[in-house]
């Protein structure tokens, strides 16, 4: 879906919340009034909560106030007689702190960014679920896995205010790539960043896709805060396809300062024979770039 239509998309989910709150209260307020006493008491309430707040700079009209006063704690003292907690008298927002507008002071609201970034990473994966820090195993943990671990950790704990944008985590099979890979994903979903996870092997088919003029766009790759791109080198070299788009997709969020993951057992001198140089530069560039270097031993046997 595009990124604008899944903006407008959150922001109407947010509009129908704060109705339904409002709604809601409404509903519940309207069953209370048909009690003639509630009714009288919250009659007088509204109307001289109206006539103060038309009037609440005019020092005279002060007294509007402490009537209005009056009558809420009537009403409250009412609720309390049936039982009813008086909060039932406003609309129950899941969001206090913008009362579910997706603004608060002029900014988006956090709730907002949330939803937004759950609804971005949602549609670049497909739902999918991933790994955590907090699976990881010590027992089958050298120092330098552990060593990797803290590193990452720091990466996701200070981006954006990070230096390093390109980090390749190389090793062979069953040295957690994937699942390192995984727990970075899980961890900046968290933070509210927007990710896009896709193995090597599928974007290459994407990119054979566009360049024989299917609809894909590549807008979730270019747009998302970050992007990873599981087992590289296991995809077929495609003529015309495959350096051509890697590069581009590179470079590109490069340029933009986004940052790119990428898991591979491919050596970068391995890269930079099996791609090319303009691919080589960008990943193996020391002012920009973490590489990650995992020991071969297969965890997945321990």
């Amino acid at each position: 879906m595009n990124k604008y239509k899944i903006y407008n998309k959150v922001k109407q989910d947010f509009m129908l919340k704060r109705v339904r709150a409002q709604e809601e209260c409404e509903n519940f307020i309207e069953n209370l009034r048909q009690n003639p006493q509630f009714n009288k008491i919250y009659t007088e309430y509204t109307k001289k909560e109206l006539e103060y707040l038309k009037t609440k700079y005019e020092d005279e009209n002060i007294a509007l106030k402490y009537e209005a006063e009056d009558l809420k704690n009537q009403i409250e003292k009412y609720l309390s007689t049936i039982n009813v907690d008086k909060s039932r008298l406003y609309p129950h927002y899941e969001c206090p702190i913008c009362n579910d507008t997706g603004v608060v002071g002029g900014k988006i609201c956090k709730c907002f960014l949330k939803e937004l970034n759950t609804a971005l990473t949602k549609d670049y994966n497909n739902s999918a679920t991933f790994n955590s820090f907090s699976n990881c195993n010590p027992k089958i943990m050298n120092e330098n896995d552990k060593k990797t671990l803290d590193l990452l950790k720091t990466w996701c704990e200070k981006y954006p205010n990070t230096t390093k944008i390109n980090i390749n985590i190389i090793g062979g099979s069953g040295s957690g790539k994937t699942f390192l890979l995984e727990c970075v994903a899980n961890e900046m979903i968290n933070r509210n960043f927007s990710v896009c996870y896709k193995t090597a092997f599928e974007l290459n088919e994407l990119a054979r896709q566009y360049h024989f003029g299917k609809s894909y766009d590549f807008a979730d790759c270019l747009d998302a805060d970050i992007l990873l791109i599981d087992d590289l080198g296991t995809e077929p070299v495609l003529k015309n396809i495959t350096k051509e788009y890697l590069y581009n997709l590179i470079n590109t969020r490069q340029v933009n300062f986004r940052p790119t993951f990428i898991s591979t057992n491919l050596s970068l001198e391995n890269i930079l024979s099996r791609y090319d140089e303009r691919i080589f530069s960008r990943l193996g560039n020391k002012n920009l770039s973490i590489n990650i270097k995992l020991d071969s031993k297969d965890k997945r046997l321990l």
